[in-house]
């Protein structure tokens, strides 16, 4: 049986998925009805205010795309310097500045949506990054689209052919939405 890193639970995978699923709800329900999560949407968004000429407010947009290419990179660093960083694991700092930028963000006024937008932008690529996999397969913890459409190919392969593994990697992914 294959030794499996804690970080690809699913229990730490519901956890992380819920923690998506709450800062995209944070985000547009309380920061502007901006998605701090789904970069997609915030790039849809961010075109339909360009066609509208509307360019202030299409950087409301660009601004939590750029934050999250940022919050990945930033998992990226830390894993690659992780040799120097022996008191714990490389993701267990992440996490912890996670934590840590989010309370900030709960402190944050109104009037600083755009700061508390690309903080949790930030956070959710960095959750991305650092949390790639449950139990060895490849699923997003801070957005749905990807997991539906695996777990749905997963779960019609299995039904297909019988295959109880591709039934229960289905299931997975259906737990994380």
């Amino acid at each position: 049986m294959k030794n499996r890193q804690i970080s690809e639970s699913i229990e730490v995978g519901i956890f992380l998925a819920l923690s998506g699923g709450f800062m995209d709800a944070y985000s547009y329900i309380n920061r502007g009805k901006v998605f701090a999560n789904a970069e997609t949407g915030n790039i849809i968004l961010m075109a339909l205010k360009v066609c509208e000429g509307k360019f202030f407010e299409a950087v409301n947009y660009l601004i939590p795309i750029v934050s999250f290419a940022v919050g990945v990179g930033i998992c990226e660093i830390i894993k690659y310097r992780k040799e120097r960083i022996n008191m714990i694991h490389w993701r267990q700092i992440l996490v912890l500045f996670e934590i840590f930028a989010f309370i900030v963000v709960g402190f944050l006024p109104q009037e600083m949506n755009r700061v508390a937008n690309s903080i949790i932008s930030m956070i959710s690529g960095i959750q991305f990054a650092t949390f790639p996999k449950i139990r060895g397969t490849a699923m997003a913890t801070t957005m749905c689209t990807g997991n539906l459409k695996t777990g749905t190919q997963n779960m019609y392969r299995g039904i297909k052919t019988g295959d109880k593994s591709a039934i229960e990697k289905g299931l997975y992914y259906y737990v994380c939405i």
